[in-house]
């Protein structure tokens, strides 16, 4: 008995071993700190990113912008990725599947949000002269938010389901995270590329009809808006002018003409 106690005492009063950093990033208790970081940089960065956007799907400091082809995939899958991280944060959801879902769909939003922080490090690097660099350097941190959350929802079923199921259920997550998004992308650009080819091609009563279809859409279809821009500058019918001016203003609320002197630039 009296080894025991001396056992007891010994584990009370020895100091218990700090975890590390990357330790405590994935430990299984989470903090209030590591929440706020995980709604800061998984949720607000990546939508400031997108507002203020200058070089990488929208255009402003550098023309054109690096991939507008992308944007409307990078929206939606980002959009996807913010709706299950908060979904996690606030829920837990308690079905083993549900969790290996989100765990998979969360990897592979730490996995895109890593390559693009790399491929953007020389610009962000260089926009940190302008003041606006920082934020090239938040899809890293974003990378880091998903990559501990989706540990830790897979983590938390460890060894209560079938190893071979888990692993189905990871790679149906990495794929539904991924491919939702890029059909939906597809199907966006396809109706986008319609409205435009009517707009820049039709009657005034078709390419007004098509402007209000694609008024939804605009933030999907900055790139493609310009084909209607330099549709503009080359057209030299009075009339025909006046459509494309109405159009895009139908589509945009702006001035046609602001967005001539800016690719003239």
């Amino acid at each position: 008995m009296g080894t025991l106690n001396l056992i007891e005492r010994d584990s009370i009063l020895r100091p218990l071993k700090k975890l590390g950093f990357w330790q405590r990033q994935f430990a299984p208790s989470v903090t209030k700190g590591q929440i706020v970081f995980d709604i800061i940089f998984g949720a607000v960065g990546p939508i400031l990113c997108f507002v203020f956007d200058p070089i990488v799907f929208r255009g402003g400091m550098f023309e054109p912008p690096l991939w507008p082809e992308y944007q409307a995939f990078a929206y939606l899958f980002s959009g996807l990725l913010i709706v299950l991280l908060c979904l996690w944060l606030v829920s837990a959801p308690g079905f083993a599947f549900v969790r290996d879902l989100i765990g998979g769909a969360l990897i592979s939003g730490a996995m895109f949000c890593l390559a693009i922080g790399i491929v953007l490090l020389p610009f962000s690097a260089m926009g940190l002269m302008f003041g606006i660099g920082i934020f090239g350097f938040t899809p890293f941190l974003t990378a880091l938010v998903y990559l501990r959350n989706g540990y830790r929802a897979l983590r938390s079923q460890r060894n209560k389901t079938l190893h071979l199921s888990r692993v189905l259920t990871l790679l149906l997550g990495l794929l539904l995270a991924s491919a939702t998004p890029a059909l939906l992308s597809v199907a966006i650009h396809q109706a986008v590329t319609k409205s435009i080819s009517e707009i820049v091609q039709g009657d005034s009563d078709h390419a007004l009809r098509a402007a209000r279809r694609l008024m939804p859409l605009r933030f999907f279809a900055e790139a493609e808006l310009d084909q209607v821009v330099q549709a503009y500058i080359a057209e030299s019918d009075p009339t025909k002018k006046r459509i494309l001016k109405n159009c895009y203003h139908e589509v945009t609320g702006g001035n046609i003409d602001e967005r001539v002197n800016v690719l003239r630039d």
